[in-house]
């Protein structure tokens, strides 16, 4: 009975770890997710409270219009994923950080092939790959300035999101999704025809000139 209550213990708090969406259910987490969370119970532990206070950062900075409002490839979206592994490695570890990301990056590509949407958005091949590697970024910085406090360590991830040090997705001024040859990326029956693989282009996080703020 004592081993049966600390697995749903820890399955509750990898769903608080993991999930992007305020409602979901243990069905949604991927294989990979679960069985993490059962074997890092206490790291997990960490990381859950982290999820709520990067939210709620990102949250604040669209507020005071420091960043695009763009959860879905824009600065906001740079900025959580910075802050959300900058924070983690710093608190976790960039080893188990890293995983964490890893894991959950690989859950949007099972999900998309599922058409199950994170943010209102399906996920795609750069979309996947810009988190990544601001993933990566954000660990850098987590390690590189453990010795900060959390709160020094936002203003240095917002100060580097806007200097372009990471990476968001290229739009046009009408919010349009472009390819590096500065084409309208068209993607009619992805759903239909499972198109994960898309020709976005990464630019870097400062490029807002054609960025649109809704």
């Amino acid at each position: 009975m004592k081993k049966l209550f600390l697995l749903i213990l820890i399955l509750t708090t990898s769903i608080c770890l993991f999930a992007q969406e305020k409602t979901v259910r243990i069905s949604d987490l991927s294989k990979q997710e679960k069985h993490w969370a059962i074997w890092h119970p206490f790291a997990a532990k960490k990381a859950k409270k982290i999820v709520p206070l990067v939210r709620a950062e990102v949250r604040q900075m669209i507020a005071e219009n420091k960043i695009d409002s763009l959860i879905n490839g824009g600065q906001a979206d740079a900025y959580r994923h910075a802050l959300w592994m900058a924070l983690t490695a710093k608190h976790i570890g960039d080893k188990k950080a890293r995983k964490i990301g890893q894991l959950h990056e690989a859950g949007n590509k099972t999900a998309f092939y599922k058409s199950l949407k994170e943010d209102d958005s399906l996920q795609d091949s750069i979309s996947c790959q810009m988190d990544l590697l601001n993933n990566d970024l954000g660990i850098a910085y987590g390690i590189g300035y453990k010795d900060k406090s959390d709160n020094e360590i936002k203003e240095i991830i917002l100060s580097a999101i806007l200097n372009g040090e990471f990476f968001i997705l290229f739009r046009n001024k009408k919010n349009e999704f472009m390819d590096c040859e500065g084409n309208v990326v068209q993607f009619q029956d992805r759903v239909k025809n499972k198109i994960w693989y898309l020709p976005y282009c990464l630019v870097t996080s400062n490029n807002t000139s054609e960025i649109p703020t809704r």
